[in-house]
């Protein structure tokens, strides 16, 4: 629980604040990747609407640099191989459980970015 409000926080703070091509920190990346993993993990159990996840990263897409690319496709791929989410914050990876408590926060994540990504 402790983690998940750490990660969201940490994503809402990261959240598109959509300025092309300004390189984010490593751990912020990361972090971001290894959020959407949660997430799809979210989509496969539907416990969240499958397909948004890929539709936002590839809007995100746009407004990232080539070494966040990079950053977040690690964060992402380790986080879903080892489901675990990394918390900036924390400076560490922690375990997440795809769960409906869970997965109803990371939607509620995902509608923000969907939010500021349309107010752009």
């Amino acid at each position: 629980m402790r983690v998940m409000r750490w990660l969201a926080a940490g994503i809402v703070l990261l959240g598109p604040s959509v300025i092309p091509a300004l390189a984010m920190p490593r751990s912020v990346a990361s972090s971001a990747g290894s959020f959407f993993a949660a997430a799809a993990q979210c989509e496969t159990l539907n416990l969240i609407t499958p397909g948004q996840t890929e539709t936002l990263i590839k809007a995100l897409n746009n407004y990232l640099s080539p070494t966040d690319l990079i950053h977040m496709q690690n964060g992402y791929a380790r986080g879903l191989k080892e489901s675990m989410v990394y918390v900036v914050e924390l400076k560490r990876w922690a375990p997440f459980s795809a769960d409906s408590s869970s997965c109803y926060r990371v939607q509620g994540v995902l509608d923000d970015y969907k939010a500021q990504l349309e107010g752009n």
